[in-house]
Order: structure tokens, then C-alpha cells, then sequence
């Protein structure tokens, strides 16, 4: 990055891969607008709250503005990174029970949590991550998927499918009480017949407990697996209420993101599911 001063205007120069935020004395640093350099041109992000016009030849036709899915095409990309989140899980979990990964104290750690944007605190949403971990480090990222806020219907379907899955697999005709799931809403999964003092699998709900709808929705499915019910109508009905609507780049930078995490993971290429749309 480099500063010069052209005919009496001072200029900010960008170098590959420099990037700068912008921002207004009365926004308090709450927004910005973020102008990065690649293959020597500017991508520039940030909140629209921040920008009072924009003007310049050609300048409207580099505006993105993210397509509107119909809920059909929405749940496809859902179904579509379930699957890889399946496959990578049965992964992770036939690992962390080898003595191997037992005897380095590896752990498989699923997550719901929360994120904001730095660029714009208006910004916030949920996240589902499964990583293998090592004393709190991760050693191996798995998939993730990141979800606005205002999308919280399509984060319902997945945390609902997730959850269920993990404890069809885990818990397997076992109930679920309070000595697995403990106060911080923790579920310490141990297989049955496993060895070792670190409990190869976690499951961390405590963020999903902070807000009520998702609070029912983990308590149903709980509920369900322990009465050995089928959670088939919850997740119906969660796929149901998802309607026609934008998704951010953050989806679609996460699906492109855990795509590359499966290739890794997974290496038998007839195990890859099988991606109907191009995911931008």
C-alpha cells in the first residue's frame, strides 16, 4: 500500500491483495466499506446504509445483488451441503473412536454459533461447524455452513437434520439424559465399548438454547429420540416454512468453502455428492 500525492489529490494506492475500510465519523466504525485489490482491480463491499450514491460510467453494471431463490432451490443447496455433512461426520466419528485418535485426545466437535459482520454490525447470523479438534485447537476443519439472520428458517431445516442425524448415529437406542447433556448444554458423546479419558465427540448447543424457537426445536427432537419417535413431521414442517428469498454471500461462500473440505476429507470420488447447480 503506498500513498502519493497526484496533482494535489492525495492518492491511495493498492498493492495485490491490500485492502482498506472506510468509514464516516458518525458511524462510529459500526459500518464500512471495505475496497480490496485483486488481479489488479477493487472489489469494494460494505453496508448500503453507508453510501449516498454511487456514480461513474459503468459503475451500476459492477453491482451484484444476490438472485432471489424460490424456496425449492433453497432447499436443494440445504440438502445438498446435509449430505456432505452426513458423509463427513460418519468420517470424523469413525476416527476419533480408532485408539489412535484416542490415545492424541482428538475430538470431533459440532457447533451452532453465532457471527456478526465487522463492516456492518447490522449484520448477524448462525453458523453449524464440525471440526476435529485437540485441546480446543482444530487439526482438521470439516464443512460449515453460515446463514443471515434474516434467513432463520433455512438455519431451522439444517440445525433440525443436523441434530438429527448426530443423535441417530450416537445415541443409536440410547436416551439421552442429563449426565450427556450437562449444564452448559453440552452433549459428551461416548461410544459404547470406547476407551480413553477424553470423550471422542461433542455436540455444542448452548447458543441454540439462548433463543427460544430453537431452543423447542432441539428440545422436540431430544424429546422424539428419547420416546424413539420419528422426527420426520418436525422436519417437514421446518421445510415447509421456508419460502422464496435472497440468500448472502456468505451461504454461497461457505458451500464453495465445505465443498473443498469434503474433497479433502473424502478422497473415494464415488462418495461425492452429486451437485445438481453451480454453487457461486
Amino acid at each position: 500500500m503506498k500513498f502519493e500525492n497526484i496533482n494535489g489529490v492525495q492518492h491511495i494506492i493498492l498493492e495485490e491483495n491490500d485492502k482498506i475500510s472506510i468509514t464516516t465519523e458518525d458511524s462510529h466504525g459500526d459500518m464500512t466499506v471495505d475496497v480490496e485489490c485483486q488481479n489488479q482491480g477493487l472489489n469494494i463491499t460494505g453496508s448500503s446504509s453507508l453510501i449516498n450514491t454511487i456514480k461513474g460510467e459503468g459503475m451500476l453494471e459492477k453491482v451484484f445483488i444476490q438472485p432471489t431463490l424460490s424456496a425449492e432451490e433453497i432447499i436443494e443447496k440445504c440438502d445438498q451441503w446435509l449430505e456432505m455433512f452426513k458423509k463427513v461426520h460418519d468420517k470424523f466419528r469413525e476416527l476419533v473412536l480408532t485408539d489412535r485418535y484416542r490415545k492424541q485426545n482428538i475430538i470431533m466437535d459440532l457447533s451452532f454459533c453465532t457471527f456478526f459482520s465487522f463492516s456492518d454490525k447490522n449484520i448477524k447470523g448462525r453458523k453449524i461447524d464440525i471440526d476435529l479438534r485437540q485441546y480446543g485447537n482444530i487439526i482438521q476443519e470439516g464443512v460449515t455452513i453460515s446463514i443471515d439472520e434474516v434467513n432463520e428458517e433455512v438455519y431451522k431445516y439444517l440445525l433440525a437434520n443436523v441434530l438429527v442425524h448426530y443423535l441417530s448415529v450416537n445415541y443409536a437406542g440410547t436416551t439421552i439424559n442429563n449426565l450427556d447433556l450437562d449444564w452448559n448444554h453440552i452433549l459428551y458423546s461416548n461410544n459404547n465399548g470406547s476407551k480413553g479419558s477424553t470423550v471422542p465427540m461433542i455436540c455444542e448447543l448452548s447458543n441454540l438454547y439462548e433463543s427460544r424457537e430453537y431452543e423447542r426445536i432441539v428440545t422436540s427432537i431430544i424429546s422424539s429420540h428419547n420416546l424413539n419417535q420419528s422426527s420426520e413431521q418436525i422436519i417437514d414442517n421446518l421445510r415447509q416454512a421456508i419460502y422464496n428469498q435472497q440468500l448472502s454471500e456468505r451461504f454461497d461462500s461457505s458451500m464453495n468453502h465445505s465443498s473443498k473440505q469434503y474433497e479433502y476429507i473424502i478422497s473415494d470420488s464415488e462418495d461425492a455428492p452429486v451437485l445438481s447447480k453451480k454453487m457461486n
